[in-house]
């Protein structure tokens, strides 16, 4: 068990077409994500990640991707290394539990960047995860991560 990152931001969306909004801190509930968020439906991938590091590589790029403008995370982490990371994985984030349960955004193949022969950080640096543990996360919450239990 080690700690490795922290929470720098958390986005919620209410409804579609609305633009997300920042916000101190949010309830995940286990089965769900974010409550309250328009992707909170359940499912493997309850709720995206993205690092700090991944956003600002996307915004130094030449050409923007089809999903930079779309996508949206919910959580925003800084000083996680992402290619440590796999899939059954566990986060303890603020007074959640998330399993990891995919890597990277898929890619499009009509996105500007695919065509371009670049891939954009979605690719690589966005993490998906399901709720194990309901509870609150805020802005500055310590992430430490741990091995799923035999």
């Amino acid at each position: 068990m080690f700690n490795n990152g922290e929470v720098v931001a958390i986005y919620i969306k209410n409804k579609r077409g609305e633009q997300e909004k920042l916000t101190q801190g949010g309830n995940f509930k286990t089965g769900h994500g974010l409550i309250g968020d328009i992707h909170s439906k359940g499912g493997n991938n309850q709720v995206s990640i993205f690092t700090l590091e991944g956003r600002e590589k996307n915004s130094s790029l030449a050409h923007k991707g089809l999903c930079m403008e779309r996508f949206y995370e919910n959580i925003t982490i800084k000083n996680i290394d992402v290619s440590r990371l796999y899939i059954g994985l566990r986060l303890i984030i603020g007074e959640t539990i998330h399993e990891i349960t995919q890597i990277g955004k898929k890619c499009f193949p009509e996105c500007k960047l695919i065509r371009s022969g670049e891939v954009c950080s979605l690719a690589k640096e966005v993490i998906f995860t399901k709720i194990i543990k309901s509870g609150k996360i805020k802005i500055g919450d310590n992430i430490i991560i741990i091995q799923k239990p035999s």
